[in-house]
């Protein structure tokens, strides 16, 4: 009991101790962020840069400090071309938490080559340097004799199919339907995307959209694509309100940077599998971010009038053969 009594106080002390002591964030590591990813089918580029910081709290979106960097250099190598980008600023919406500008960098006269090698470098003021490379994702040619031109009544899948130079490609595909709707006495013009599947869960029905894969198809039963249609008028009485246009295939070729960001990042192993630690991905030398580039391809899909107007739709195209 003695013995009992004598380790009490010492177990005390050590408690006290390590309470004193802890700290939940260490010293701060000054870190810059830099964040660029191109589009390949336009002449309008952004990039973003910011650093670390530090709250006085356990919540690290109580921020209110906007941490971007502003008066960098940031220009873009293609072999012997380069695009110097601009600062620049816009307003902010009015529930924003920062009060000041939102800033970031643009260029609108560089458009990324098929299979081209990129180098960014991004100077701060401070005469430090970020930098990254990747290579640019090549365009896809869509096999028009192998894919769906027209959506029929008749119809039991949809597919389309494409072909690519691209070694080792990662796409995102997407199937969208667009059409438009009165909202307040004005058409507005709205799109639904058609998942691979719907699976019901007490009652409501959870698209299953398709993950970045290696595919050169895409496809999805009709009784998918029909339910896409259906939940457009959810809600509303008059059917015939909504015109309906035609459905797009857009395929998104990701570089390997971004391809790499989201296996890192986005996917989990099983649907029982837990992620307890963000996953910290990223390909800036001497910062932290990510760049990368992605190339958009869409093929067009026409619908026949009496598809659409089995719905109670209407159509907003003439009518194909």
């Amino acid at each position: 009991m003695k013995k009992l009594l004598l380790a009490l106080p010492i177990i005390f002390l050590l408690i006290v101790s390590c309470e004193d002591s802890f700290d939940p964030y260490g010293e701060l590591e000054n870190k810059y962020i830099f964040n660029c990813v191109l589009r390949g089918d336009t002449t309008f580029q952004t990039a973003y840069l910011s650093k670390s910081y530090m709250v006085d709290n356990y919540d690290p979106y109580s921020n209110s400090d906007d941490a971007t960097i502003k008066n960098a250099q940031i220009r873009i190598w293609e072999e012997d071309n380069v695009a110097l980008f601009r600062d620049t600023t816009v307003g902010r919406n009015a529930e924003s938490k920062y009060k000041t500008p939102f800033s970031f960098y643009y260029t609108d006269n560089y458009q990324p080559k098929p299979g081209a090698k990129i180098e960014i470098e991004a100077l701060l003021p401070t005469g430090k340097r970020l930098k990254s490379t990747t290579r640019v994702p090549y365009s896809i040619s869509f096999r028009k004799s192998e894919s769906d031109t027209n959506i029929r009544l008749s119809d039991d899948f949809v597919q389309v199919r494409w072909s690519t130079y691209q070694p080792n490609p990662v796409f995102i595909p997407r199937l969208i339907i667009y059409y438009t709707k009165p909202v307040d006495g004005q058409r507005i013009r709205f799109s639904a995307v058609v998942p691979l599947n719907y699976i019901e869960f007490n009652g409501q029905f959870k698209p299953n959209y398709a993950k970045p894969n290696s595919d050169l198809a895409y496809g999805t039963d009709m009784k998918t694509f029909k339910k896409a249609m259906e939940l457009i008028s959810d809600g509303i009485a008059d059917k015939s309100s909504i015109v309906i246009f035609s459905a797009f295939m857009e395929v998104y070729s990701l570089d390997e940077n971004l391809s790499t960001y989201y296996n890192a990042t986005a996917r989990t192993n099983d649907a029982y599998s837990v992620k307890l630690t963000e996953t910290d991905f990223s390909n800036v030398l001497a910062g932290t971010g990510i760049f990368g580039v992605f190339v958009r391809n869409y093929y067009i899909l026409r619908m026949k009038h009496d598809f659409i107007n089995s719905f109670g739709y209407t159509p907003g195209l003439s009518d194909v053969q």
